[in-house]
């Protein structure tokens, strides 16, 4: 009886631990990258918006696979897309073959409320609140939110990271590296 009490206890504590991990748009930060590489026609990709795929990012060395180290580009499919992305790509950072980072571009700065509030509606309310910030003379406002999560990945979200013209989401793993300011890594 106490055989079958652990090995029940065992598999449940297994199992938690799997679904404690952060996975955002269908991508499980701290698992390997497990997907297909997107069709291509006359040396360009033509992703399909209902299939999860990747892409090498311009300038990158061609492979037959995933890096173990370093960026791929994935299309995220339609039922992934979280309220907050724009666009269909995700720009994943990879490091000994585990997927350590996450990064999409939000919408224009005049929407940066409704991205933040599909935000909290995925992450909870931010540990203190979203600091907002006017960029004057250009007459936009910027909110800049930060979320520890429980497996201790962190969300950052800067709504104008590249001014008005769009914000990032970053989810990472502790071992990432650092986020660029104004670079989509």
């Amino acid at each position: 009886m106490r055989r079958y009490c652990l090995c029940i206890a065992i598999a449940m504590l297994g199992w938690s631990s799997t679904g404690m991990a952060t996975e955002a748009f269908g991508i499980v930060l701290h698992r390997p990258l497990v997907t297909q590489e997107c069709l291509k026609r006359q040396d360009a990709y033509l992703s399909d918006d209902h299939e999860q795929c990747y892409k090498w990012p311009d300038g990158a060395a061609v492979s037959n696979t995933l890096p173990r180290d370093g960026q791929i580009i994935v299309n995220i499919p339609l039922q992934d897309r979280p309220g907050y992305m724009s666009g269909s790509d995700v720009m994943v950072g990879l490091k000994d073959g585990l997927v350590v980072s996450l990064s999409v571009r939000t919408h224009r700065g005049e929407e940066n409320l409704h991205d933040y509030r599909a935000l909290v509606d995925e992450f909870g309310e931010p540990p203190g609140a979203a600091s907002q910030q006017a960029a004057l003379p250009n007459e936009f406002h910027s909110l800049l939110a930060n979320w520890t999560l429980p497996d201790g990945a962190t969300v950052y979200y800067n709504s104008t990271e590249w001014n008005a013209v769009a914000g990032l989401v970053r989810v990472q793993w502790p071992t990432a590296n650092a986020h660029q300011s104004g670079a989509w890594d």
